[in-house]
């Protein structure tokens, strides 16, 4: 079952980044934006978690590196941001 469902993140991963590019090459779109993102956000939330104690092959963990980039980087990106916008915080100052 968790292969059926690395197989179906790595298929929304694909997609996903494909919009992207298409969004480079194409030009933009802000409904191709929103698609190629919600599936790479996807794609995260399908792979299964690996525990520790499995002991999965080379290749899948490898998958599971590539799913998660888009992912961190777009969590990054939103924090960031929310970190910024706070009145609070140490932010730039223009």
């Amino acid at each position: 079952m968790d292969e059926i469902r690395l197989l179906i993140a790595l298929a929304c991963f694909m997609v996903g980044v494909y919009l992207i590019y298409d969004l480079f090459a194409s030009g933009f779109n802000v409904a191709v934006l929103i698609a190629g993102v919600g599936l790479l956000i996807a794609a995260h939330y399908i792979k299964p978690n690996r525990s520790d104690e499995e002991d999965g092959s080379l290749l899948w963990d490898i998958l599971d590196f590539f799913i998660d980039i888009p992912f961190k980087t777009i969590s990054l990106l939103l924090r960031g941001l929310g970190r910024a916008s706070k009145g609070d915080a140490d932010g730039f100052d223009l």
